[in-house]
């Protein structure tokens, strides 16, 4: 299992996108036509071989699921989380048996690609996908549909070299993170302050509790940087709320180590 892409619901794409490559020194690698399907579209970004995504409602759009969730956010907010995984059959099997229940599926040319609800998880939607041009998601530069078919050509490591891990929040962490072990089938480790759940790659996954009267959902992204200081002199000529560490972007921290 390897976290390949985290994506950010945006009421604008353009100026949410901006700021995001400025600050991490990034470029866009795909539009995906298939989004329209959900009202939106969409720009995926690279990172290393991992990948953040903006989706924003298309103009004229009031009736987006990204836009309600945006609603109860109170505007950009960290929106989905897709992993790579070996067989993505077996996770739909164990979500059937859980109740953990699936709002969109994929089958289409060796793609066994599942969106589950947030409900279900924790706040966030989670999408399992695997791919048969890319059975080992643990394999440095695999295939990934998502990214397109010419993402390997944007890539920019001058500033942010790649995407290592990321922290859910949630009221009740530890429901939450046995909630994606069982239907990962992927070992989580107690932490003193929650849950951790490592990443074939050697990424991480962190469930933490929510601080005071913070909504579920995705809280923190780490970054392995190629040059920090760039970044946090970006964030800073944004206006950004930033600090020696990391800088906050559509209501999520990005931790530069």
């Amino acid at each position: 299992m390897k976290l390949r892409q985290i994506a950010f619901a945006a009421e604008q794409l353009e100026p949410a996108e901006e700021a995001l490559l400025d600050v991490l020194g990034l470029d866009v690698g795909f539009r995906d036509p298939g989004v329209g399907h959900f009202g939106l579209h969409n720009g995926v970004i690279p990172v290393g071989d991992n990948f953040l995504e903006i989706v924003a409602p298309e103009k004229g759009r009031t009736d987006t699921a990204a836009g309600r969730f945006m609603a109860r956010r109170g505007g950009d907010a960290g929106y989905m989380v897709l992993l790579h995984v070996a067989d993505g059959s077996g996770a739909r099997a164990r979500a059937e048996k859980l109740g953990i229940r699936a709002v969109w599926q994929n089958n289409e040319d060796g793609a066994i690609a599942t969106h589950f609800h947030p409900v279900d998880l924790g706040g966030v939607i989670l999408s399992v996908d695997s791919f048969r041009e890319s059975p080992d998601p643990s394999e440095e530069w695999s295939y990934w549909r998502w990214g397109g078919p010419d993402w390997l050509s944007h890539v920019r490591a001058g500033v942010t070299e790649a995407m290592v891990g990321m922290e859910l929040v949630n009221p009740d962490p530890a429901r939450q993170a046995a909630n994606w072990s069982s239907l990962l089938d992927a070992p989580v480790v107690a932490v003193d302050d929650g849950f951790d759940m490592p990443c074939a790659d050697g990424g991480i996954i962190r469930f933490r509790a929510t601080a005071g009267d913070a909504l579920p959902g995705i809280s923190q992204i780490d970054f392995r940087m190629a040059d920090k200081a760039e970044a946090l002199s970006r964030a800073r000529a944004r206006g950004l709320p930033h600090d020696a560490d990391g800088f906050t972007l559509m209501q999520v921290r990005c931790n530069l180590l």
